[in-house]
C-alpha cells in the first residue's frame, strides 16, 4: 500500500557528515589519515563525567552516558597522534585548508556566512573524544539546495573534528583508536523539508556530490555518514544515526514511520530519542535526544575574522551538473553519470588528462565496484598505483583485460609496485608476433569454427589462452583479418 507521507504529517531533515582530505588535522599538525602502524605505541585510560553547558544545565544525553559508568581505553599511534588528541595540550589554530573548503561548500549552498566564526564545545561523553566534548564551528547558515521536489533549506554548515574510531565495546568499557580523532569533518544540516523516503536519498546524494566536487573529500568506508531526523503527527522526533549507504536511507525511513504508526495505534507514548540503524533497516534505541544544554564556547581557540575580500577570493568549483555535461561528451552519458557519483571523481579528473578517459572512468566505476563486491579492500589502492597501472597500459606493457586482476592483487599487497604485481601474475603484455602465433595455433585446432567463421567462439578461445596478456581490440582485429583472408 502506498503511503501518503504528507497526510501523516511526515517531517524529515538530514545531516551529512563527511571527512575532508586535508594534509593536517583540524587543531594540530598531525596528518589527517589513519595510522600506518600495526600496533599502538601505548594506551590511555579515562573516565568522563557530565558537566553543565552554557545554560547551567546538564544535557540529558550526556547524563545518560555518564550513568553508564563506562571505562574508556584509547590506542595512541605515534604517526598520527600528539598531545592535542590526548587532551594534554591546548588545540592549535584552526586548519586554514579545512576552513577554506568549509567556506567553499557554504558558498555553494548559498549560505549566509558570519563575519566571525566562533568555535564551540559540544558535550559528548560517550568516550568518542578524550576531552569529553567535540569542537565545532558554524561557517554557514540559511542556505538552500535545489532538488527534483523543490528547494530544501540548509540550516547550517559546520566544520568540526572527527571522533575517535571504535575498536571494541561492551557494557563496561569501550576501546577507541585516536588516529581518526581530529580529522576535519564537514557537517551539513537541512531543515525538515524532505518530502518522502526517496527524496531523502536524493538530497543526501546531491549534498555528497557537492562535497566531492571540491576534490577534498576522503574516500573509503565510513567517510560519509548520514543522520536522519524523523517525526510524524502524534509521534516524536527521532534522530537515527549511522547510515553509510545511500540505498539504506529510504528503507530506514519507511521502517521508522511504521514503528511510530504502530506505537500510536497501540496508544503508546513516543519519546524523543537517538536511535542507530541496523542492517535490515530497523533501528534500536541508544540514548535520549540531546538538547541545547550541551553547547558552550571554546575558550582555547580565538574567533576567526572572515572578511569580504577573503570570501571573494574563494573560488567555486564546477557544479556536478556542469561536470556531467562536460564528461558526457568525453566518455558517454552512462559512464559520466557513474563517475560523477564516484568518490574517485577527483582522481579521474586528474588522470583522464594523461590517459585514455574511458578506460580510466571504467576502472574507477565498473572494475572497482566489482572488486569491492567480491570482498577486496579497494581503499588500499592509492593514486600512485593507478598512475603506474595506466602508464604501463599506455606503453602497451599490459592489456586492458589484465586491469581487474592487477588491482585485486594490489589491494592485497599495496606495498608492491604495479610492475612487481604484473611480474608476479605473469601478465606482461605479449608482442604482436606472439599474439599472431597463438591465434594461428587456435585456428589450426578449431577448423570447424574457422570454416563457419564463428568469430565470437574463436575470440573466446584466444582470450582464454592469452589470460589478460593482450588487448582485446588488437586480438579482434587480427582474428577478423584472418577470417577475411579465408574468404578470398
Amino acid at each position: 500500500m502506498k503511503i501518503d507521507y504528507q497526510k501523516l504529517g511526515f517531517k524529515c531533515g538530514i545531516e551529512i557528515h563527511n571527512r575532508l582530505a586535508t594534509k593536517q588535522k583540524l587543531f594540530c599538525s598531525c596528518p589527517a589519515r589513519f595510522s600506518l602502524l600495526e600496533k599502538p605505541a601505548f594506551k590511555l585510560f579515562r573516565k568522563l563525567r557530565a558537566v553543565p553547558g552554557e545554560t547551567g544545565k546538564v544535557d540529558i544525553a550526556a547524563e545518560f552516558e555518564f550513568l553508564r559508568n563506562r571505562d574508556y581505553i584509547y590506542h595512541i599511534y605515534e604517526d598520527t597522534c600528539c598531545l592535542v588528541e590526548l587532551d594534554e595540550e591546548p588545540p592549535h589554530p584552526i586548519n586554514k585548508e579545512a576552513l577554506f573548503v568549509a567556506l567553499q561548500i557554504a558558498k555553494m549552498l548559498h549560505c549566509e556566512i558570519p563575519d566571525e566564526i566562533h568555535v564551540m564545545r559540544k558535550i559528548v561523553i560517550d568516550g568518542s573524544n578524550t576531552t569529553g566534548f567535540q569542537r565545532t564551528a558554524i561557517v554557514g547558515m540559511n542556505g538552500w539546495i535545489e532538488t527534483s521536489k523543490g528547494k530544501v533549506r540548509i540550516t547550517s554548515v559546520c566544520l568540526e573534528e572527527e571522533s575517535a574510531g571504535i575498536v571494541e565495546k561492551n557494557e563496561k568499557s569501550v576501546v577507541y583508536r585516536l588516529d581518526r580523532l581530529g580529522i576535519p569533518l564537514i557537517e551539513i544540516s537541512t531543515a525538515p523539508d524532505i518530502k518522502d523516503p526517496d527524496h531523502a536519498k536524493e538530497v543526501a546524494e546531491k549534498l555528497g556530490m557537492l562535497i566531492r566536487s571540491t576534490g577534498k573529500s576522503q574516500r573509503g568506508i565510513g567517510v560519509t555518514r548520514q543522520d536522519l531526523n524523523i517525526s510524524i503527527e502524534g509521534g516524536a522526533r527521532v534522530e537515527i544515526k549511522g547510515l553509510q549507504e545511500l540505498e539504506m536511507i529510504p528503507k530506514v525511513i519507511k521502517s521508522e514511520v511504521k514503528r511510530q504508526l504502530e506505537m500510536i495505534e497501540k496508544g503508546e507514548k513516543l519519546k524523543e530519542e537517538t536511535r542507530i540503524a541496523k542492517e535490515d533497516g530497523t533501528t534500536r534505541f541508544t540514548r535520549p535526544l540531546p538538547g541545547g544544554e550541551r553547547m558552550y564556547p571554546e575558550t582555547d581557540v580565538p574567533p576567526i575574522l572572515i572578511t569580504k575580500e577573503f570570501l571573494d577570493s574563494i573560488p567555486l568549483p564546477e557544479t556536478w551538473e556542469e561536470k556531467l555535461k562536460k564528461y558526457e561528451k568525453l566518455i558517454g552519458k552512462e559512464l559520466a553519470e557513474q563517475i560523477i557519483r564516484s568518490e574517485y571523481l577527483d582522481w579521474f579528473e586528474e588522470l583522464s588528462k594523461k590517459f585514455e578517459p574511458k578506460t580510466v572512468a571504467r576502472t574507477f566505476t565498473v572494475i572497482l565496484t566489482s572488486l569491492r563486491r567480491e570482498g577486496y579492500n579497494i581503499f588500499k589502492i592509492d593514486k600512485h598505483h593507478f598512475e603506474e597501472l595506466f602508464t604501463l597500459l599506455k606503453e602497451g606493457k599490459i592489456a586492458k583485460e589484465a586491469i581487474e586482476k592487477i588491482l585485486a592483487a594490489i589491494s592485497e599487497k599495496p606495498e608492491k609496485s604495479v610492475k612487481e604485481i604484473v611480474e608476479d601474475l605473469g601478465l606482461k603484455g605479449l608482442e604482436e608476433s606472439e599474439i599472431r602465433n597463438i591465434i594461428n595455433e587456435i585456428f589450426s585446432k578449431n577448423p570447424e569454427l574457422v570454416e563457419k567463421k564463428h568469430f565470437s567462439a574463436l575470440m573466446g578461445e584466444v582470450m582464454k589462452t592469452l589470460r589478460g596478456k593482450a588487448d582485446g581490440k588488437l586480438v579482434a582485429k587480427i582474428i577478423k583479418g584472418k577470417l577475411m583472408e579465408k574468404e578470398q
